[in-house]
């Protein structure tokens, strides 16, 4: 099904406000120790070497392990340290709102799911978290100007692969694992709702991510 027939467009009435950041799991040091190394770590090796799934093993002695996050995207969870891997309800509100439908097509950052992994990965202080099957997603999207409905469900969907556990959207049919709070944006996997409102400046331009746990849909039986 069309991601436009799926992701209904619904009034927004309750008051325009920030939610609170969850608690993060980067670990708080003073500034004098934020410096991140490069040479042995696992960024300089996947440079090196090219697409590599890390173990556990290798993740746990990485310093700085959130810092070097772009490197993981070849990696399952099920290797990631489990303190890093979030779980329950995802509430979060990027600083980048999602891209009306010609912003789509001439800013290639929107297309892609790693843009929007990088942004949720910076709000929740986590490199993945516990899908939710099935799930229910509610995407506000606060911006100066209202977009039509179909351009709003269009621009969505870099947002929705990036909440998605997997895909292979390499020629090679490789793995690329995202934040993976949802299996799939398919039907029976999540029930998605797009709203929208408008804001005093361009500067206040943000979407607000709801993922919670759906209603599972009983199995019809033929009598």
């Amino acid at each position: 099904m069309a991601l436009e027939a799926r992701c209904s467009l619904t009034p927004r009435s309750r008051a325009d406000r920030l939610r609170r950041p969850l608690n993060a799991n980067v670990r708080r040091t003073s500034v004098a120790d934020r410096g991140v190394s490069w040479v042995g770590t696992i960024s300089d090796e996947l440079e090196m070497k090219g697409p590599v799934i890390f173990t556990r093993r290798r993740l746990q002695r990485q310093e700085q392990l959130f810092a070097h996050r772009s490197a993981l995207f070849y990696t399952p969870t099920q290797n990631i340290p489990e303190t890093f891997v979030g779980s329950g309800d995802l509430d979060v509100t990027l600083p980048v709102v999602s891209p009306d439908y010609t912003d789509l097509w001439e800013n290639r950052a929107y297309r892609s799911p790693r843009f929007w992994v990088d942004l949720l990965q910076r709000q929740t202080g986590k490199l993945r978290w516990r899908p939710m099957l099935p799930a229910r997603i509610v995407l506000v999207r606060y911006d100066y100007f209202l977009i039509r409905s179909d351009h709003m469900a269009i621009g969505m969907k870099g947002v929705l692969d990036a909440l998605k556990v997997r895909t292979t959207g390499r020629r090679d049919r490789r793995y690329l694992y995202y934040l993976g709070a949802i299996v799939d944006d398919g039907p029976g996997f999540v029930d998605v709702t797009c709203e929208q409102m408008s804001v005093e400046h361009p500067r206040d331009a943000r979407l607000s991510i709801r993922v919670t746990p759906g209603v599972p849909v009983a199995p019809q039986v033929k009598s």
